[in-house]
């Protein structure tokens, strides 16, 4: 779900670039800000361990992606703009390392190419769900763009959220992980 909303986030650069940085070329600016510090956001975390679980992460993740892109709509200046993608790339990069850890922790041995292999499927899919879903919604308004884009952001953490303490719940009735 999340991947979703950043697919429509990249759909959005260019009319973001044209309305906010002078040129819709300069959209790949936004691509390359959030990139760049999505790697510096994993680079920093690599140095030492965060003293909370990969599922904490994400979700922690998913919602810093949705200030950063609430951002945008809020305050449509370019300064700003350039901080959003800043935010977004650095919760995009510690999301995916999570994402990656938890289907390690998840997935038996035996099945765990087969997650991974799936999962990466799923991700491209949703990805190009969200893109697609954008290209009408960013022609009609960057702003309906990036609102869908946040509100998918929101599911998806509303979705995290009931999924986690259910999960849990069945592990208990079930005697264990």
């Amino acid at each position: 779900m999340s991947i979703a909303g950043t697919g429509m986030v990249v759909v959005s650069a260019p009319m973001l670039g044209e309305s906010l940085l002078g040129g819709p070329e300069r959209g790949a600016m936004l691509l390359s800000v959030m990139a760049g510090s999505a790697l510096l956001a994993n680079l920093l975390l690599a140095r030492r361990l965060l003293p909370v679980r990969s599922d904490t992460v994400v979700l922690v993740c998913v919602l810093v992606q949705m200030v950063g892109v609430l951002g945008v709509l809020l305050i449509p200046a370019a300064p700003w703009l350039l901080l959003a993608a800043a935010v977004v790339g650095a919760a995009k990069g510690p999301q995916l390392t999570g994402l990656f850890a938890l289907r390690h922790r998840e997935a038996p041995e035996r099945l765990r190419t087969q997650v991974f292999t799936t999962a990466a499927s799923l991700k491209l899919s949703a990805f190009a769900a969200g893109a697609a879903l954008a290209g009408p919604l960013a022609d009609s308004s960057s702003h309906l763009c990036l609102a869908a884009a946040a509100a998918l952001q929101l599911v998806a953490a509303l979705i995290h959220l009931v999924v986690r303490p259910l999960r849990s719940c069945l592990e208990d009735q079930a005697g264990g992980p």
